[in-house]
């Protein structure tokens, strides 16, 4: 169902925030691909403000984000490019890699297409910089095995992403990275030892979600489990 606009829903413009390296801004098509599919997440139920982040339709109806966002939440919405708020389903979680998907029949967004990125790719990802999209470059330096701790901080799995280069902040996560029109991965963290530096979980990792809801007619809902870090 649709629930409205939100009081401070983000407006359509976007400003280009380029990588500290000085990397130019994605092309206007690039950009307004990147913003048309992306959406805010928030996440209510663990704490006394909602829990923030990012992700991007990559199916019809269906959005990418990260499980720590949505982790134990009583009501999940959605704010599309369009500024209007939806009712969000989780649909599928996976607290080791730490992705989800959401179900949100009653958005009409535009959906990425999905391709793993390639070292040495420049993109974007849409972001919220005080309630308004952005649109942030970041370049991808490093293909990797990442050894990280779960959502709940009480095992750790390995899962294939990327180190990137961009400028991250606190709400970020679940944005994911655009190239050339495509989903690439998902950023799950900022770096804690460089600047501009963070995490991001390749696109691959998400397709046993993707393909666990290819087929529903209706959203299903899943057991979100307790909120981070109270497993």
């Amino acid at each position: 169902m649709n629930a409205g606009r939100h009081r401070n829903a983000p407006i359509a413009a976007v400003a280009c925030l380029a990588a500290l390296t000085g990397s130019a801004c994605s092309s206007d098509l690039e950009v307004t691909t990147a913003q048309d599919s992306a959406v805010r997440v928030i996440a209510e139920g663990c704490a006394a403000r909602p829990t923030l982040g990012g992700g991007s339709f990559v199916a019809p109806g269906h959005v990418l984000t990260v499980a720590h966002v949505v982790a134990g939440a009583e009501r999940v919405t959605v704010t599309t490019a369009d500024g209007e708020t939806h009712v969000a389903t989780v649909v599928a979680i996976d607290r080791d890699n730490d992705l989800a998907v959401l179900a949100v029949p009653s958005a009409h967004a535009p959906v990425l297409a999905i391709a793993p990125l390639a070292v040495g790719d420049v993109g974007t990802l849409v972001v919220t910089r005080r309630d308004h999209p952005a649109v942030l470059s970041f370049s991808a330096l490093r293909h990797v095995d990442i050894k990280a701790a779960d959502i709940d901080g009480t095992s750790r799995s390995l899962r294939r992403g990327y180190q990137i280069e961009a400028v991250i902040e606190h709400g970020d996560s679940g944005s994911v990275l655009v190239v050339d029109g495509r989903a690439g991965a998902v950023v799950f963290a900022r770096s804690s030892t460089a600047d501009n530096r963070a995490w991001a979980t390749d696109v691959d990792e998400a397709m046993p979600l993707l393909q666990i809801v290819a087929h529903q007619s209706e959203p299903v809902p899943v057991d979100v489990g307790d909120c981070v870090g109270q497993a």
